[in-house]
């Protein structure tokens, strides 16, 4: 029987014989842990910590890793990270999150004078339960696949804006809302909107545009901002106290309790 375990192969340019750069090598060790966390995390799998079991640095280079939760081996978390690599190359990946399928991307996100193959290898328990996941053209366009099904809507959006990016004349900023679960959503903004943003930062802002959703996802991922206005702070709100006697006059000459009793029954006969 084999141990639940996932394992990363890369292998350099003919070249290089086989050798990698110490760089790429790092960098897309880091994009493979990115993957094999979101892929837990994603799944409600938080506890996961994944262990390096064996290490080759030969042409080619393999890292070999094992899921564990609670000191136990995950298989769980094994059979998460296979399914979602196995929705792609189905193209049955309507049910994958943006944040899995952006670590996919990094991941094949390779030059071939870099790198000249890659793969995913995952283990079940089972002898046969072995899977290899070749991230060549054919995977990097069944990921491009699952990013034509998504669907968009013209929407506004609530939060504080926050992690503004200008680099490389990116433009971009974060919105990040709490009602009703916390989501986090990234906005792309035109450059008439720069200064607006700029002086927005840490602020309760409504922004609307094009938004990007996942199918069947409840919050957009990302949004083409069109507009953005700027709330009022909690601080500035009136309170309860500070509406105390704003309209002395407003129940005219009727009791308070008549007065209210005719809002009620009116409201109630309005819900009929």
């Amino acid at each position: 029987m084999n141990e639940n375990k996932i394992s990363f192969t890369i292998e350099g340019p003919d070249e290089n014989r086989g050798h990698l750069e110490l760089s790429v090598f790092a960098e897309k060790v880091r994009h493979f842990l990115d993957l094999l966390n979101v892929s837990v995390q994603d799944r409600g799998e938080e506890t996961v910590i994944f262990h390096v079991v064996h290490l080759s640095h030969s042409s080619p280079a393999t890292i070999e890793c094992q899921p564990r939760a609670e000191g136990r081996e995950s298989a769980a978390a094994v059979h998460a990270i296979g399914e979602n690599l196995t929705c792609v190359e189905e193209k049955t990946a309507h049910n994958l999150s943006h944040s899995v399928l952006s670590a996919m991307e990094q991941l094949v996100k390779f030059k071939p004078s870099k790198i000249s193959r890659a793969e995913v290898h995952v283990f079940g328990s089972e002898v046969e339960n072995k899977r290899i996941y070749r991230l060549d053209d054919t995977f990097k366009e069944r990921l491009s696949y699952a990013r034509r099904i998504e669907e968009r809507a013209i929407s506004t959006i609530d939060g504080r804006l926050e992690q503004i990016n200008i680099h490389n004349n990116a433009k971009t900023f974060r919105i990040y809302t709490t009602l009703p679960v916390f989501s986090s959503i990234t906005c792309v903004f035109p450059s008439n909107l720069l200064e607006k943003v700029q002086n927005s930062l840490g602020s309760f802002v409504s922004v609307s545009g094009e938004c990007f959703y996942r199918p069947e996802a409840p919050f957009p991922y990302k949004m083409h901002v069109r507009d953005m206005a700027i709330l009022p702070s909690n601080e500035d709100l009136p309170s309860l106290s500070d509406l105390y006697g704003i309209a002395p006059s407003g129940e005219g000459e009727k009791p308070s309790e008549q007065f209210v009793r005719e809002l009620r029954d009116g409201w109630g006969k309005g819900r009929q």
